[in-house]
């Protein structure tokens, strides 16, 4: 009997530690309803992973987000592509990490469909800033009209990676959300009451250590 169903039913972490402890070698593919996931097992270690649009732990981090759709697991698929060596206990400890980062960042960005702005009259200190070059390239996107979801698209980075980089923007009043688009979607942050961006008090900046300081905490 084939090893799949509903991720309304299962935890794609209990799936995961299943196939570990059958040391199966497979694919374990998830189709949610706007993509295609596939994480490939050899011998119940995870050594790639890849969607429509990502590969590596990028696409793990976008897997692991979806919370509806069908997986099935065939152990006759096979890959020669090499971009993960993540043993499950690391795949699920990472995950939890992202849960509780992904409830931080939800303070401030309800969905990866809300567009976001540079702030035109920034407080002082702005200009002192250092960004990283991953920082720049979200940055070179933040034009007012784009969302969350197609920066991440244009700058190919994970939705999520591009939510965190644009949290620390948003902390330390570089950047602000401009609108928020119509109902979220499936497999993005959960929804709630549209919120507008506080200015950064002296508590945010002690909590973050200014701009990224939230991403250097890692």
């Amino acid at each position: 009997m084939a090893l799949q169903g509903n991720l309304e039913d299962f935890e794609l972490t209990d799936v995961f530690q299943l196939i570990q402890l059958g040391q199966k070698d497979g694919g374990l593919r998830i189709q949610s309803e706007t993509d295609v996931g596939i994480v490939y097992f050899k011998n119940g270690i995870v050594v790639h992973a890849r969607t429509n649009t990502f590969s590596g732990e990028s696409a793990i981090d976008i897997i692991l987000g979806w919370k509806k759709g069908r997986f099935v697991f065939n152990p006759n698929e096979e890959t020669l592509e090499r971009t993960v060596d993540l043993p499950i206990q690391q795949v699920i400890l990472e995950a939890a990490r992202r849960i509780d980062e992904m409830n931080k960042i939800q303070k401030l960005i309800p969905s990866f469909e809300v567009v976001v702005q540079i702030v035109e009259v920034p407080e002082a200190g702005v200009e002192k800033i250092h960004l990283k070059p991953e920082e720049w390239k979200v940055l070179s996107f933040v034009d007012g009209s784009l969302t969350i979801r197609k920066i991440a698209a244009k700058a190919n980075l994970s939705e999520f990676e591009t939510a965190r980089i644009l949290y620390g923007m948003i902390s330390s009043g570089l950047v602000t959300i401009a609108t928020q688009a119509p109902p979220a979607k499936k497999e993005e942050l959960p929804s709630t009451p549209p919120a507008t961006t506080p200015p950064a008090n002296d508590d945010d900046k002690k909590e973050g250590g200014g701009l990224f300081g939230f991403l250097r905490k890692k």
